[in-house]
């Protein structure tokens, strides 16, 4: 069929008639519309790659570990789906254990928000029109959408390349790829309003105020500003609610469609249960998790690990599942920390020889702080040529840990060396002050009894940084407001 087609077009329709020639073997009903749609996949090998992805996410985040929190989440959004247009798939809501302020979907039904989304949330209501927001994602099959157009535009330009080999070089694969860029971002924004009002209208559907999507979205975009000033003092980029956030409709295009939208559906005023909410939240962990560890200043702490190490002022130490990272301001140097189990008696270097690493120059043992260990040069292979490094095995308990220095060059390696040699001397075990300091902070639900200042409740919190404008956001108080006298309110201890 689609040679066929090949043969009787033009240069200049050749894109066009392609692309009509694939549809005639993707057709399927959108769930949502019932209409036809172009789509490369079945329901089945949707479910099938759901399943895959959500293995992949769970290697990237770890599951908050509160039983009763996680049923919690489960029930309001199982009451979501039955009313959605997929009620047949088998849903899955899970909380995983991230400070970032996100909730994302994957094919087929696996819905996952972060702790650090649902710390910023106020009611029942708001949790569901997250969760009916990302439902929205998987009724109508965005996901399955933007696959198909990805493979579509693939496809589209390994045509093209054959039938016109004359215009098979980098331009057009240039252009290919930015058509397909555009292609994908249109969907994106296309299918983050979708999203929005499928989201409202399953909230309807469950008893829920659909007015919660509005305030839902007003805190996002408030959070976005509040992220901005934070990032400044920080010295860092803003981050942003699902990943990149200029691929989606900015906030007041999104508050102006949802509230036109609202206005045809109905209210539930009772539909919030906020006290239901907050007594689920109450005591959950807030900011870094400590059974992960915590930054302290420059100092990371793991109380669980038993032990202490200091990075450089002004580096960017992120905390990933499987490593600590640590990168100058300039990004020309990193420092990487990993964690192995060893047997009982092992030394520093024979975890190093573990790992492959056999000999080191200018060794030197690292004794203080109650610890074992020995930093060195090795050289290792890369693909600029084999380069001199700096690693460090140390040894506390039943816990290997191996910490590589390496710059983006070898002159700026030599540079930096004496910053890597500083830090691994750093590592030592947690003193019982320090244990006591890197408990962490929790979200708390109290009732507020008589009047008292955002600025009085902000001078007592643990909050280092903007403390009063955290509040205010974590509690939905507009700039200006006064705290309720008389309300529960969340605060951080």
């Amino acid at each position: 069929m689609l040679r066929a087609f090949v043969t009787l077009i033009s240069v200049g329709r050749t894109a066009v008639l392609v692309f009509v020639a694939l549809a005639t073997v993707g057709c399927a009903v959108n769930p949502v519309t019932g209409q036809q749609q172009f789509v490369l996949m079945s329901e089945q090998q949707e479910l099938a790659a759901g399943r895959q992805a959500n293995q992949q996410v769970l290697k990237q985040y770890q599951i908050y570990p509160d039983q009763q929190l996680q049923l919690y989440i489960n029930n309001v959004g199982q009451r979501l789906a039955e009313k959605s247009h997929r009620s047949n798939l088998s849903y899955q809501f899970t909380v995983v254990d991230s400070t970032e302020i996100n909730a994302f979907a994957l094919p087929g039904g696996y819905i996952y928000i972060t702790r650090g989304l649902l710390a910023y949330l106020n009611s029942e209501a708001e949790l569901a029109a997250v969760l009916g927001h990302e439902i929205g994602h998987v009724t109508a099959r965005h996901g399955v959408r933007q696959q198909t157009s990805a493979q579509a535009a693939s496809l589209g330009a390994g045509v093209l390349s054959i039938l016109l080999p004359e215009l098979s070089g980098a331009g057009l694969g240039q252009s290919v790829n930015l058509l397909g860029t555009a292609l994908l971002r249109g969907y994106g924004r296309e299918h983050e309003l979708e999203a929005d009002r499928l989201g409202a209208d399953y909230l309807a559907r469950s008893g829920y105020d659909p007015q919660a999507m509005f305030r839902v979205i007003r805190t996002l975009k408030e959070h976005q500003i509040f992220d901005q000033n934070l990032a400044r003092i920080e010295g860092r980029q803003t981050r942003a609610y699902h990943g990149v956030f200029s691929t989606h409709p900015d906030s007041d295009t999104r508050l102006r469609e949802i509230i036109d939208h609202q206005s045809q559906q109905n209210s539930a005023a009772d539909g919030v249960f906020r006290d239901r909410f907050l007594d689920e939240i109450d005591g959950m962990v807030f900011g870094p998790n400590p059974a992960a560890g915590v930054l302290i200043g420059n100092v990371f702490h793991h109380r669980n690990l038993g032990f202490a190490i200091q990075f450089p002022a002004g580096w960017q130490v992120s905390n990933r599942p499987d490593q600590l990272v640590a990168i100058d301001g300039a990004k020309r140097a990193q420092i990487q920390l990993m964690e192995r189990a060893v047997a009982p008696g092992t030394t520093p270097q024979a975890l190093l020889t573990n790992i492959g690493i056999t000999g080191l120059s200018a060794a030197e043992p690292i004794a203080a702080g109650g610890v074992a260990g020995i930093t060195g040069l090795t050289t290792v292979s890369t693909n600029s040529g084999t380069r001199v490094v700096r690693v460090s095995g140390i040894v506390l308990g039943e816990h290997g840990f191996v910490i590589t220095g390496y710059a983006r060059s070898a002159s700026l390696q030599t540079h930096y060396d004496e910053t890597f040699r500083t830090v691994a001397m750093s590592f030592h075990r947690l003193s019982d002050a320090e244990r006591n300091r890197a408990g962490g902070q929790r979200l708390r639900v109290v009732n507020l009894k008589g009047a008292i200042s955002w600025s009085s409740l902000a001078s007592a919190s643990p909050l280092e940084k903007l403390a009063e404008h955290r509040l205010r956001l974590l509690n939905a108080s507009p700039d200006g407001a006064a705290a309720p006298h008389t309300r529960r309110i969340k605060v951080v201890e």
